[in-house]
């Protein structure tokens, strides 16, 4: 039998239960970081925004109404890139400051772009952050992030990574 969820009380708000932020997804995987997402939910997260690169923004929305999406800036491999001053910058830069919990990696691709990306926000964010998948290939190629991380950290390797 699998574990329920305690009643909620009636004057709860969503927000009661958590601010989650799902960040990942590229061209051509859409799947992992929306599975992801779903999951969240169902484990009782009161928000859960994902962050990906604007050309899979609607097949990520397509998966769950109940997620909010947010279309990132991509380099031309569809993945995520974040121009300096650019509005998502700010949007995700808000995001960012906002969550209860930020999880990183499910079909984020490898690139200088996502090593950049991975190793800022492990760096600076002092939210619990969950490293899964791709963000784990990339601080394998940093391994001196490691020693540097802005709060604590959950990372979820498998032998192939």
């Amino acid at each position: 039998m699998l574990p329920t969820l305690p009643p909620r009380r009636v004057d709860s708000h969503k927000a009661d239960y958590g601010r989650i932020l799902l960040i990942g997804g590229s061209r051509g995987m859409a799947g992992s970081i929306s599975l992801s997402g779903i999951a969240c939910l169902r484990s009782g997260a009161g928000l859960v925004t994902v962050a990906v690169p604007e050309s899979i923004q609607a097949i990520v929305s397509g998966y769950e109404p109940s997620m909010m999406t947010l279309g990132l800036g991509e380099n031309d491999l569809g993945q995520i890139r974040i121009e300096r001053n650019s509005p998502n910058e700010a949007a995700f830069g808000l995001l960012t400051e906002k969550a209860t919990v930020v999880a990183i990696g499910p079909g984020l691709g490898q690139s200088a772009d996502t090593d950049h990306l991975v190793a800022d926000l492990y760096r600076r964010l002092p939210q619990p952050m969950v490293l899964d998948a791709d963000a784990l290939n990339s601080l394998a190629r940093q391994p001196k992030v490691l020693d540097q991380p802005g709060g604590p950290r959950i990372l979820t390797p498998h032998p192939g990574e």
